[in-house]
């Protein structure tokens, strides 16, 4: 399995629609997610030895969204995500939705 598709499984599990980067729906929590970066590391003799990715991942609640972060967590270091960061939570006004950004890395061997 790519680490797209562990992602997408994980944040599914999840009990809320999940989506890469766009949702359309019309529900009080979800969650989408996008890579934001790509780099090899591990070199050994001008060779890669493993490919680190970082996502952002993006909750968005109208309720209280404190269990879905922790569940968030649990789930994404079980699946191997690693340097779970949560960012500030902003309040969206036009949306009602409070936004809470995380990022995460996952290093593909």
């Amino acid at each position: 399995m790519d680490v797209d598709s562990l992602l997408h499984s994980t944040l599914k599990g999840l009990g809320v629609p999940v989506e890469r980067l766009k949702y359309g729906g019309r529900v009080a929590s979800y969650i989408t997610y996008q890579l934001a970066a790509e780099r090899d590391d591990f070199f050994a003799d001008d060779e890669e030895g493993a490919t680190e990715y970082t996502y952002q991942v993006h909750i968005f609640s109208k309720k209280d969204y404190f269990p879905l972060v922790k569940a968030l967590k649990k789930a994404l270091k079980a699946a191997g995500f690693y340097g779970v960061q949560i960012g500030a939570e902003v309040f969206e006004r036009d949306t009602g939705f409070y936004h809470i950004p995380v990022e995460i890395k996952f290093m593909e061997v």
